[in-house]
């Protein structure tokens, strides 16, 4: 059961999705401490975890061999097929229980294939982690709590606060509070003009320094939010690699954002973290511990659902969320008060 055995650890599925499964990951890790793992899926998703405690090794699932695992009667090359047979046990992190997946991995010649659902069970109410614990509690494997399941390497925090110095908009004397005001659905981001007034508030107290951090999908975004942003005069982080960025957020003393992959990713590493849910149900999706303030709305339409989500012109239930309800969030955590 502990045995230093090579496990493969398949998932299928986005940022958020590989973010809100680390405590999974994290209760498999110390399970098999000795074992090394080999990891498969969005590399640079996977980057995240790459020889930072989880895995010794990440590949591509879209490389051209693994589509053999798809196809029930193709003959699979010997060499991919050798490779494949070296693993002890295989884990596959998935929305759906991939049957041909596992068959295939099966006939390849793993004698372990197990699935872990990467999705709540929205219908049962229950939250993704409730519902992996279950899952790993009929393995046999004991849920291990932890505050912090992402661990930069010591690389990935040098090249972050060099990323930082070379900034001459942040002022080192400072505290750091890392802003993101996009996620991949603009129906869940908060009006970026009040991401841009609590920004302005945090400046003039002086207490902390806010930092905007920018990605593809905000400098793509038809609301303009990045352009937006960057007519302030605020210190804007944008395009950096997973890992750096990770770096970046160690780097911060805490973190404001909506429903979204980079606000998952603070949550996991530990640092205060605060975030604005509309329309997603936040007992369903939002990250747990005891560093993370969610803020959701309470009138009657929300959570809703995708579809309602997706046809609401309005979304009353982000713009019901204040700057002052958001400020003593932040405020709590900046005087040392617990949440």
């Amino acid at each position: 059961m502990h045995n230093s055995a090579p496990i493969l650890i398949i998932h299928q599925g986005a940022l958020g999705d590989l973010i809100l499964s680390l405590p999974a990951l994290y209760s498999l890790r110390l399970f098999y401490g000795q074992a090394p793992w080999t990891m498969a899926g969005n590399v640079e998703t996977l980057s995240l975890l790459h020889r930072r405690f989880y895995a010794q090794e990440i590949v591509s699932i879209h490389q051209k061999e693994w589509a053999y695992l798809f196809q029930e009667e193709t003959s699979v090359p010997d060499q991919f097929r050798r490779y494949l047979s070296s693993f002890q046990k295989a884990f596959i992190f998935s929305v759906r229980k991939p049957q041909i997946l596992i068959q295939g991995l099966f006939r390849l010649g793993l004698l372990s294939v197990s699935w872990i659902p990467s999705l709540p069970d929205v219908r049962g109410n229950l939250s993704l982690q409730s519902r992996q614990q279950k899952t790993l509690a009929q393995m046999g494997i004991p849920w291990a709590e932890s505050e912090k399941t992402i661990f930069p390497a010591l690389e990935d925090l040098r090249k972050a606060r060099e990323y930082l110095s070379l900034n001459p908009r942040i002022e080192e004397k400072l505290p750091l509070w890392a802003i993101h005001p996009g996620s991949g659905s603009s129906h869940k981001n908060w009006p970026v003009g009040r991401f841009i007034e609590v920004a302005q508030e945090l400046q003039s107290q002086k207490q902390v320094q806010p930092i905007f951090l920018i990605g593809p999908v905000e400098q793509e975004s038809p609301q303009g939010i990045a352009k937006t942003i960057e007519a302030r005069d605020f210190p804007v982080i944008r395009d950096l690699s997973l890992p750096i960025l990770a770096g970046v957020l160690s780097h911060c003393s805490g973190y404001l954002g909506n429903d979204s992959g980079i606000s998952h990713l603070a949550a996991a590493l530990g640092i205060a973290t605060v975030i604005l849910f509309g329309p997603s149900d936040p007992s369903l999706w939002g990250p747990e511990g005891k560093t993370v303030r969610i803020l959701s709305p309470s009138i009657l339409c929300a959570p809703c659902s995708r579809e309602i989500m997706q046809l609401c012109p309005q979304k009353e239930c982000l713009l019901s969320l204040t700057v002052e309800q958001v400020l003593g969030a932040i405020g709590s955590k900046i005087n040392g008060h617990s949440w």
